[in-house]
């Protein structure tokens, strides 16, 4: 399709084309949960260019941007990201011709950190986290701070734009829906960073009659918790409840909260069963299963955002041989 990444022709629609290959999430069977007490079937958001479903997002908020006139061909865009928004973002605006500037923080892993370096994209990098508000805060502050310097950059703003959760509802929902049994499904259970694809992913199944819960780490403020420090990434808000979410409460039936230590046991489980995933998708499956233990749900669906590459062995846990290598040390 690309046959010279200097010049590339009709860059809207090699976007699109790539989107709709990103959206293309098959749904798999994890197995039995909650000690076989119910079940549990996931979206599997990590086959795409990044190690989670960010693809989509950062393609499809540049496209509908492009629709509404609110994006023109050279423009420089900014967003603030922890990781892997930023690479979707960079390999989005790479292929659209739009300068792509990202504010991130010191945690943002090595390997994220060289996919957005080698796609060309400019990062600014905060010094540390702000007092109350985390590295969040921290990166909000510096993004403004670049915005009134340079003011003719677009803000894609995923915490706060309309265009985020249409994102989901345009490809994501379209090319999940068929592939969903909902006769089968009891209830729905998804974790939330800005919630874009809570939104759409719960107004189509609502509307099956379907009730969608949240799955949110200790240390989120996002459903009223008390703020502190994860290790996690893209799951909860130190700083802020975004507009996203915050607009759409009236999806969410309830609030389970997870810690890291909850995160690690999940991977685990799920490495055990084949399924490599990441800390957040760990979350999930904890919180499905105790949707299981606390209600009348069965058959659960969730949605697994990352895979593990990001974290290493850090939930994975070291092997006992290397456990015994550094005894013997």
């Amino acid at each position: 399709m690309i046959e010279d990444w200097n010049r590339i022709e009709r860059p809207q629609l090699v976007a699109r084309r790539m989107l709709e290959g990103f959206a293309d999430l098959p749904v798999v069977d994890c197995g039995p949960i909650s000690h076989g007490h119910g079940r549990l079937r996931a979206i599997y958001g990590m086959t795409t260019t990044e190690s989670s479903f960010k693809s989509i997002l950062g393609f499809g908020i540049l496209l509908l941007a492009y629709e509404a006139g609110l994006l023109r061909p050279g423009q420089t865009v900014i967003e603030s990201t922890s990781g892997s928004l930023g690479v979707s973002l960079a390999l989005a605006g790479k292929i659209l011709g739009n300068p792509i500037e990202l504010v991130t923080d010191p945690n943002i892993p090595v390997v994220t950190r060289r996919k957005i370096e080698l796609l060309g994209a400019r990062l600014h990098i905060v010094s540390g986290p702000h007092p109350t508000g985390g590295t969040q805060q921290s990166r909000v502050e510096l993004l403004r701070a670049l915005m009134a310097a340079q003011p003719d950059m677009f803000w894609t703003d995923q915490n706060d734009s309309d265009l985020n959760p249409a994102v989901y509802r345009r490809w994501l929902v379209p090319s999940v829906e068929p592939k969903l049994d909902v006769d089968w499904i009891d209830a729905a259970i998804f974790v939330v960073g800005t919630g874009g694809h809570f939104v759409g992913l719960s107004e189509m199944l609502r509307g099956h009659g379907i009730p969608c819960y949240v799955a949110d780490r200790v240390g989120s403020a996002t459903f009223g918790g008390r703020p502190g420090p994860s290790v996690l990434r893209g799951i909860g808000n130190m700083n802020t409840v975004p507009k996203v979410i915050g607009s759409n409460l009236h999806l969410v039936e309830d609030v389970y909260y997870a810690t890291d230590e909850d995160a690690a046991e999940g991977v685990q489980e799920l490495a055990q069963r084949g399924i490599y995933a990441g800390g957040t998708s760990g979350i999930a499956f904890k919180c499905a299963s105790r949707l299981v233990a606390e209600t009348s749900a069965r058959n659960i669906l969730t949605f697994f955002p990352d895979r593990g590459d990001l974290y290493g062995d850090l939930f994975l846990g070291a092997s006992p041989g290397a456990e015994l290598v550094r005894a013997a040390a």
